[in-house]
C-alpha cells in the first residue's frame, strides 16, 4: 500500500490511497466489487484531546482542545470516502466525539452509554465508518459539559459529482460561545436560581423598567399569569468566537464568490448572520442542498449548519457578522481587502413587548400547561398537531396546515412575538397580517413595534442601566423585519424527499417543557432520568410532534438520521438533523427508520440537555453490545445540586440550605431572632419535597422551635407548595399536633438589582408572622438587605447566595 504520510501536520491528517491490484486474483475480485467501493479512499485522522490553558478575554482560563485548536481541526473528506479517526485521551477525566449530522454505523456515533462506553484517560477509541453523504457538518464532544469547554470543530465532506458551486472557494466559519467560567459553575449558577447573568448582559427586567417604556400593565399581566422574566439565551459569555477568534480577516478578490461554511458550534447560542456586502445566497442547510435563496438576516439556531454564498464588492473589506440572538455579543469575519464596511446593528430584543393580554382561563389553569393555553387533555386530543402558532387566545387550536405558512401566519410558524407563553399579542389584528417576503416576518403588535422608539436617554441614576429598557433600538423577536426567524419557510429541497406511502406511520408527540427558575427541562413533562427509551421499528415512517409550551427556544437534534421538516414545501419539505422549536410552538418532522441501533433525540441547548430536556430512540430488536449495556444506566444520572441562601442582619438570621436534584428536594429553611425579644428564639424546618412540576410540590419533615439552647416544640408537618397568580408562593401544612399553617409569599424586582419582598404566615399555634423588605444585589453571590420582622423589628445586613 502506498502511503502519503501528513500526521507532522496539526490536524493529524493521512491519506490512504486506494490499493491497486497487484495479482490476477485481486484484480478479478477488484471487478467484482461496486465501483464506489473501487474508488473510495480511506482517509485517516489522529485527534488528540487534552487540557490546555487560553485566554481570549485578557484573563486565562481552563479550555480542552483537539491537536492544541480551539476549535479543533477541520477534517475534509470525499464522499465515499472510507474514514479511520483514532481519538486520544490525554485528559485526566472521561472523554467523547459525536460526528453530528453524519449517517453511521450506530457503535461509532460517539455518544457515552448510548452507542458505546466513554473514552478513558489515557486511552484511544477508532472511529471508522463510510461516508454516504456530502456537505457541511461538525464534530463535538458528548461527555458531560466539555462541547463548553473548546470540544469542537468543522468536517467537511466534497461530493463525489462536483456542481458548479462546488467549483468556489470555500471557508469554513465555526461560531461558538465562551465563557472564562468553569462549565459546572455555570450550570450550578442556573439551578440555584439567580438572575446575575441576565445583569451581565443588559437583559434585566423590572417593574420600573416596564413602565419606562410603557408597558407597566403588560408586566404585570405576566405575573398574573405566573410566567418568569423572558430571555433568549441562559448563560452570559465573555466572548463570541468565530474560527476561536472575535475578529478574522479573508482576504478576497473584489467580485469574487467566496462559500462560507457556517457551523453554530455553540453550546447556548443562537446568531444572527449578515453580510455588509450584501444578501447572502443560502444554498444548503445541514449540509443539505437546497433551492438557493437569497437573505438579508439569518437566524442560525444551536448544531445548524448553513452554507452561503457570498460576491466581494468592488472597494474595500466587509464584514460578515454574527450577533448572539440575545444582543449580547459579535463575532467577525471580515472578508476583501482595504476600508472596513461594517455590517448594520441589529436592534435588541424587546422582552417586554407582547406580554399583555389577558386569559382568565389561563390565570386559573391548575398546571403550567394550562397557564401556557396548552393543557395536557387538548395535547392529547391532537389540538396542536399542526405546525404553527400555539396558545393565543383567537386562533383555532392546531387549524393552521403546512401550506399555510405561505399565508399570512407563516412567520408564526417558526418564529413567535416576544410575548410570554400563552399570551394574546396586544393590538394583533390576525386578519391584517400580509407576510414580507424578504424576511419570512410580518407586522409586529401595536404596543411594540418592530423600531421602537430610543429608550430615554436616562437610566434613572443608573438604576435601570441593566435593563431591557435601557437598550435602544429595541424591536420584537420573530416579529419584525430587524429580527427574523429561522428560514425554514423557505427552504425547498432540490427534489422531492417524500417517504413510501405504503410504509406504516408512527407518530410520536412530544412535549417540550421546562421550568427556569428550578433549571429543570423536559419532555412530556419527564427528564431523561425518569424515562425509557422511544421504541419505533424498521421500514416504518416516524413522524414526532413537538409542542413547545416553554418561552425557550430547543433546537433539537435526532442522531443518526436526516428528517423532513414539514412546511410549506410540501413534497419538496427540506432534510434537516437539527430544527429550532420556538416558544409556544408546533413543529413536525419525520424521518424513515432505516438506522438500526439506540440513538440519542435531544435539544442541544447544552444545558437543556443536562438539565433532562432528552430521549433515547430504539429500535424494536436492537440489542446494546455488552460494554455499553453494562454502562448504560450511567446515562439515566441524574446528579444532586447544593446550593443556599444565607441572611445575617443585625436583629436577626435567616437562610435555606438545598440539595436536591430534578424531582427531589432536601431542605432545611431557619431564622433566629434576638431584637425585641428577652431571649434568642429559633426554628428550624428541615423537610424533604417531591417535585410535581413548576406550579407545585409535596413536602413533609419536622418544625422544630426552640429558645437559647433547648427545644420547645418539634412536630412533624406535611403539606403543599403552590404557586399563585401574581407569581406568589404559597405554602400549606397540617403538624402532627393538628395545628395548620397557611403563608404566602412575594418578590418583586423594581430595578434589576434592586428587589422588594414580603411574606405572611398564619399558624393557628402562634396566629400571625410577618416579614417585609428590600435588597440590592451587588455581585452574583453578595446582597445588601434590610428588613423588617414582625417580632424582631427593623434590621439590615447581607445575604450571601451560593
Amino acid at each position: 500500500m502506498k502511503i502519503r504520510d501528513l500526521t507532522g501536520r496539526a490536524d493529524g491528517y493521512r491519506f490512504v490511497s486506494p490499493k491497486k491490484p497487484v495479482t490476477t486474483l485481486l484484480a478479478g475480485l477488484a471487478l467484482l466489487m461496486p465501483v464506489t467501493m473501487a474508488l473510495a479512499a480511506t482517509v485517516e485522522y489522529d485527534l488528540t484531546i487534552a487540557g490546555q490553558e487560553v485566554n481570549f478575554t485578557g484573563q486565562s482560563a481552563q479550555a480542552m482542545t483537539i491537536n492544541g485548536q480551539l476549535p479543533g481541526p477541520t477534517l475534509r473528506f470525499t464522499e465515499g470516502d472510507h474514514v479511520v479517526i483514532r481519538v486520544h485521551n490525554q485528559m485526566d477525566v472521561e472523554t467523547s466525539i459525536h460526528w453530528h449530522g453524519i449517517l453511521l454505523p450506530n457503535a461509532m456515533d460517539g455518544v457515552p452509554f448510548v452507542t458505546f462506553p466513554p473514552i478513558a484517560p489515557g486511552r484511544t477509541f477508532t472511529y471508522e465508518f463510510d461516508l454516504r453523504q456530502s456537505g457541511t457538518y461538525w464534530y463535538h464532544s458528548h461527555t458531560m459539559l466539555q462541547e463548553q469547554r473548546g470540544l469542537y470543530g468543522a468536517l467537511v465532506i466534497a461530493p463525489k459529482e462536483e456542481a458548479a458551486i462546488d467549483r468556489l472557494r470555500d471557508h469554513v466559519v465555526v461560531l461558538s460561545d465562551w465563557t472564562n467560567e468553569d462549565a459546572r459553575s455555570v450550570l450550578h449558577t442556573l439551578k440555584r436560581g439567580n438572575e446575575w447573568y441576565s445583569l451581565q448582559k443588559g437583559s434585566g427586567q423590572s417593574m420600573l423598567g416596564a413602565a419606562r417604556l410603557g408597558l407597566l400593565g403588560a408586566y404585570f399581566s405576566r405575573e398574573l399569569q405566573r410566567m418568569p422574566p423572558m430571555d433568549l439565551a441562559d448563560v452570559y459569555y465573555d466572548r463570541f468566537l468565530l474560527n476561536g477568534a472575535a475578529e478574522q480577516s479573508l482576504a478576497a478578490r473584489p467580485g469574487e464568490q467566496v462559500r462560507l461554511r457556517i457551523i453554530a458550534g455553540s453550546a447556548s447560542s443562537f446568531f444572527y448572520l449578515q453580510f455588509a456586502g450584501g444578501p447572502m445566497q443560502v444554498v444548503a442547510a445541514d449540509g443539505q442542498p437546497v433551492q438557493p435563496f437569497d437573505e438579508q438576516r439569518l437566524l442560525i439556531g444551536v448544531a445548524e449548519t448553513y452554507d452561503v454564498i457570498v460576491t466581494v464588492p468592488a472597494d474595500g473589506s466587509y464584514e460578515f457578522r454574527a450577533t448572539a440572538h440575545d444582543g449580547s455579543g459579535q463575532a467577525s469575519l471580515w472578508v476583501g481587502d482595504g476600508r472596513r464596511h461594517p455590517a448594520p446593528d441589529i436592534p435588541y430584543p424587546n422582552l417586554y413587548a407582547g406580554m399583555g393580554g389577558l386569559s382568565f382561563k389561563r390565570v386559573l389553569a391548575l398546571t403550567p400547561g394550562g397557564s401556557m393555553g396548552m393543557p395536557g387533555n387538548d395535547v392529547r386530543a391532537g389540538m396542536f398537531d399542526k405546525p404553527g402558532m400555539n396558545g393565543m387566545d383567537g386562533m383555532e387550536h392546531g387549524a393552521k396546515t403546512p401550506e399555510a405558512d405561505t399565508m399570512n401566519h407563516a412567520a408564526m410558524a417558526n418564529a413567535p412575538a416576544t410575548g410570554h407563553a400563552g399570551h394574546d399579542m396586544q393590538g394583533m389584528a390576525h386578519g391584517k397580517m400580509p407576510m414580507d417576503a424578504n424576511t419570512n416576518s410580518q407586522p409586529e403588535p401595536e404596543t411594540a413595534g418592530h423600531e421602537q422608539p430610543a429608550a430615554p436617554g436616562s437610566t434613572w441614576l443608573g438604576l435601570l442601566a441593566e435593563d431591557v429598557s435601557s437598550k435602544t433600538p429595541l424591536a420584537v423577536d420573530g416579529m419584525s423585519p430587524e429580527r427574523p426567524g429561522p428560514p425554514y419557510s423557505k427552504l425547498r429541497a432540490l427534489k422531492p424527499t417524500t417517504f413510501d406511502v405504503h410504509k406504516p406511520v408512527r407518530e410520536i408527540r412530544f412535549t417540550l417543557d421546562g421550568d427556569m427558575e428550578r433549571y429543570v427541562w423536559f419532555l412530556n413533562n419527564k427528564p431523561l432520568s425518569e424515562t425509557d427509551h422511544i421504541e419505533i421499528k424498521r421500514d416504518e415512517t416516524v413522524r414526532f410532534i413537538m409542542i413547545n409550551r416553554t418561552m425557550m427556544h430547543h433546537p433539537m437534534h435526532l442522531h443518526g438520521h436526516f428528517f423532513r421538516v414539514l412546511n410549506a414545501q410540501g413534497d419538496y419539505s427540506p432534510l434537516k438533523h437539527t430544527v429550532d422549536v420556538a416558544p409556544m410552538t408546533t413543529t413536525v418532522i419525520e424521518f424513515a427508520a432505516e438506522e438500526f441501533g439506540d440513538w440519542f433525540f435531544h435539544c442541544h441547548l447544552l444545558y437543556h440537555m443536562e438539565s433532562g430536556m432528552a430521549r433515547v430512540v430504539h429500535y424494536q430488536g436492537f440489542t446494546a453490545d455488552p460494554a455499553t449495556a453494562a454502562v448504560r444506566e450511567r446515562l439515566y444520572h441524574d446528579p444532586f445540586f447544593l446550593y443556599g441562601r444565607v441572611d445575617a442582619l443585625s436583629q436577626m438570621t435567616q437562610g435555606t440550605l438545598v440539595y436536591a436534584n430534578t424531582r427531589h428536594i432536601f431542605s432545611a429553611e431557619w431564622q433566629a431572632g434576638w431584637q425585641h425579644v428577652d431571649d434568642r428564639e429559633w426554628e428550624v424546618v428541615p423537610t424533604y419535597d417531591y417535585y410535581l412540576n413548576r406550579f407545585a410540590s409535596v413536602f413533609a419533615g419536622v418544625d422544630l422551635q426552640g429558645v437559647d439552647d433547648r427545644f420547645d416544640r418539634h412536630e412533624g408537618v406535611f403539606g403543599l407548595r403552590y404557586l399563585l397568580p401574581f407569581n406568589i408562593g404559597s405554602r400549606v401544612w397540617m403538624d402532627t399536633a393538628g395545628e395548620f399553617q397557611f403563608a404566602v409569599s412575594k418578590h418583586l424586582e423594581l430595578t434589576p438589582r434592586v428587589a422588594i419582598f414580603s411574606e405572611a404566615e398564619y399558624d393557628t399555634a402562634e396566629q400571625w408572622e410577618a416579614r417585609a423588605g428590600a435588597s440590592y444585589m451587588l455581585s452574583k453571590n453578595f446582597s445588601l438587605i434590610g428588613q423588617w420582622h414582625s417580632e424582631y423589628g427593623w434590621g439590615g445586613g447581607l445575604r450571601w447566595q451560593f
